[in-house]
């Protein structure tokens, strides 16, 4: 018997290919053994999914130093577990913005007319990735004087982090939203404290941290995000007046 995908001579009783490491196949296709296939290799939810969602809230460092010390089965890796978020969240907003009909831009806070820039939520999926190196970049100078993780463990834990906040954040806002009229801005600043203090929570048991260290971090953490929240708000406005889709009209009050 030979190896479909090298051609390698093989036993019968291999499972694997010890030379490429691909799977042996030996029955005929069936929709269970097809399914089974898919969900491994491209969502890989042969329990790890569910396992990576329980343990981020129950041993978040179990997870998160697993992987960095080269632990890669038992949970799902955090680049996958942070595509599927993202791409629910973008299903998410769809949702909200188009069948809900929720106001994603009201401000609740002003009596400012606030522009209509609802267009940044069509690029949400791509400004999630683009953000993740800034957040990891964010808690690494706040652990500088605990240099257990570098830059790109950092990015391994926001990955994990921002996943399971995201996961979080659709099973709740679908539906909420759906039943009851409630708005976007004050949600979104309430989800935002939690997501601080999972994401503290979680580098609390990773550095063994007591809890007003993590605290203290933790507001430190929010200022930095908000700081770069409101840069990133700015860009997008320059932007837009640049491109003509903003007027200064636009920001006259009601």
């Amino acid at each position: 018997m030979n190896c479909k995908t090298c051609g390698n001579s093989l036993r019968s009783d291999f499972g694997y290919c010890p030379s490429c490491g691909a799977k042996i196949i030996k029955n005929r296709l069936t929709l269970k053994n097809v399914w089974e296939d898919l969900s491994f290799q491209v969502f890989n939810l042969d329990n790890t999914f569910l396992k990576t969602f329980k343990h981020l809230f129950t041993k978040p460092e179990i997870v998160i130093e697993g992987f960095i010390h080269g632990a890669r089965k038992k949970y799902m890796n955090p680049i996958s577990y942070f595509a599927i978020a993202i791409t629910l969240s973008g299903l998410m907003f769809f949702v909200l913005r188009n069948i809900y009909d929720v106001n994603l831009m009201q401000n609740s806070f002003s009596n400012v007319k606030t522009p209509n820039m609802s267009f940044i939520f069509d690029y949400q999926g791509l400004l999630s990735y683009l953000l993740m190196p800034v957040y990891a970049l964010m808690t690494w100078v706040l652990f500088l004087d605990k240099p257990i993780l570098n830059f790109t463990e950092h990015l391994v834990a926001n990955a994990y982090i921002t996943g399971q906040v995201s996961f979080v954040q659709v099973l709740i806002c679908i539906p909420l939203f759906g039943f009851f009229d409630i708005r976007y801005d004050l949600f979104n600043w309430c989800f935002l404290l939690f997501s601080v203090v999972f994401q503290f929570y979680a580098f609390k048991r990773i550095f063994k941290i007591g809890i007003g260290s993590a605290l203290l971090r933790g507001m430190g953490y929010l200022f930095l995000f908000v700081v770069v929240m409101m840069g990133i708000g700015i860009l997008i406005i320059l932007i837009g007046l640049l491109t003509g889709s903003i007027n200064f009209s636009d920001f006259a009050p009601k």
